[in-house]
């Protein structure tokens, strides 16, 4: 298991990652996260990187045709989308 850190939300529900974790993850201010809600007490918080993840899908696009890449952007947007806004 990775270091666990105590932190606080304030008035306006910022949340703060605490250092030592940001600089073990070399977190960087303006990245995006990914907050999803597991139960009333839990929540998961993941790095989105938008770059990092069309790299991939170019890289997986090799031997795809345009319709077959517009399919698989599609299908990634809309796992994000459903792991973002739990639809």
């Amino acid at each position: 298991m990775g270091k666990v850190g105590l932190t606080r939300i304030d008035t306006k529900g910022r949340i703060v990652i605490p250092k030592e974790i940001r600089k073990r993850m070399g977190i960087k201010p303006g990245e995006e996260f990914l907050i999803t809600e597991i139960d009333g007490d839990t929540i998961v918080i993941k790095r989105f990187d938008v770059r990092k993840m069309l790299k991939e899908i170019i890289k997986n696009a090799g031997g795809l045709d345009l319709d077959e890449l517009e399919g698989e952007i599609e299908k990634e947007g809309s796992r994000v989308a459903k792991e973002l806004y739990d639809l």
